[in-house]
């Protein structure tokens, strides 16, 4: 059975191609391009990990995860930060995050980062 990954990301370039990497790699994806739909996106596709991005408009990806990672229901669900950010690891830290991966990045850390979290 493939391993379900949620994308959170507003750019299309980005949902594109983490996409295309995480299929050519055996993974299911969806993607949500607000953070409203986060909730309605787990409970229909109960995915295994979540890809969060930091600037998504309205919520925010920070805020997301927190409110994730407060939650019972989701706070298993591990979550990592996709951003340029360079302050990335401390809001990772700040958010609950599971840990970070910082754009651009290399397809190997992305798959790698992934399977660790997946596999914990």
């Amino acid at each position: 059975m493939k391993k379900k990954v949620l994308l959170c990301d507003n750019d299309p370039d980005i949902t594109e191609i983490v996409s295309l990497i995480l299929a050519g790699k055996g993974f299911e994806v969806f993607i949500c391009t607000t953070c409203e739909e986060v909730p309605e996106k787990i409970e229909s596709h109960a995915p295994d990990l979540i890809i969060m991005d930091l600037w998504i408009p309205e919520m925010g990806g920070e805020q997301t995860t927190a409110m994730l990672k407060k939650s019972a229901k989701y706070q298993n669900i591990p979550v990592i930060i996709l951003s340029a950010n360079n302050e990335i690891e401390m809001i990772s830290q700040r958010s609950g995050a599971d840990g970070f991966i910082t754009k651009p990045f290399e397809i190997r850390e992305l798959v790698d980062t992934i399977n660790d979290h997946i596999a914990a």
